[in-house]
């Protein structure tokens, strides 16, 4: 069920960036004053981490972390999973589904160009919508097809299809995932 749209047509063009140094309430603060969910974490261009506001709820506050001193860097989630941006917004809204996420850094040859949310899938692909309500059947047959050794899929690396192995936060082919 291809949409024949890109990702780089749907997505946010400019994402909010910080350095992992940064403390979590400046990086709050600046959730706040962009209206955002979540913040990417970057040194010299390169992606790092990503921030959302539920890491903020489960590392943060119900630590009780004295956020004015704690760096976001020690609460982002490492190696989050990305997309490019010629890929099919169908495609990003499975990953999205399969891996419950619900934001996507897009880059590109190691570049970050943008952020994709389900808001925007929404806006450019309504139909989408029931990938997202359906979440849970696919997440459920997946975890069958999982127990069961044959879950398939486009692989994040070469985009190859076929049988899948999760390597990491990276769903690869066999040849792949090395």
């Amino acid at each position: 069920m291809k949409t024949g749209i890109k990702i780089a047509d749907a997505m946010t063009k400019n994402p909010v960036f910080v350095n992992q140094n940064e403390s979590v309430f400046k990086c709050v603060r600046k959730m706040v004053k962009e209206g955002i969910g979540c913040l990417l974490i970057i040194e010299e261009d390169k992606l790092l981490g990503i921030v959302t506001e539920k890491d903020l709820m489960i590392k943060a506050l119900a630590k009780n972390i004295d956020i004015k001193k704690t760096s976001i860097g020690k609460l982002m989630s490492k190696k989050p999973i990305y997309v490019g941006p010629e890929e099919d917004l169908y495609d990003a809204m499975l990953l999205m589904s399969r891996e419950d996420v619900r934001r996507l850094p897009v880059v590109d040859k190691g570049v970050i160009v943008g952020m994709l949310t389900h808001k925007d899938i929404l806006t450019i692909q309504p139909g989408l919508y029931d990938i997202v309500v359906g979440k849970f059947d696919i997440r459920e047959s997946e975890r069958k097809s999982m127990l069961n050794g044959n879950l398939e899929g486009k692989c994040v690396s070469c985009k190859s299809f076929g049988p899948l192995t999760k390597v990491g936060n990276a769903w690869l082919c066999d040849s792949c995932k090395g």
